[in-house]
């Protein structure tokens, strides 16, 4: 049984060069774009980034690096 246990950051390095949203610390923003690479801190690298304030796209970012202490959620572009 302890076998099939995924570790969550496992997961994460399995969304590499795929689109992910990511939801920040600061007020309800997300971060939508390609995530280009992982550490062990849950730092990453993303790039073709767009920020969305509640749900309303806003600036496009380009690439971005976000310390993995202000993530609250990782999640794939469906």
């Amino acid at each position: 049984m302890v076998n099939s246990i995924v570790l969550p950051i496992k997961k994460v390095f399995a969304l590499v060069d795929s689109k992910i949203v990511v939801e920040i610390k600061d007020e309800e923003r997300k971060l939508q774009g390609r995530l280009i690479a992982v550490d062990e801190h849950l730092n990453i690298h993303m790039d073709q980034t767009t920020e969305y304030i509640h749900d309303q796209r806003g600036r496009t970012l380009g690439t971005v690096v976000i310390r993995g202490s202000n993530i609250l959620t990782i999640a794939p572009v469906i």
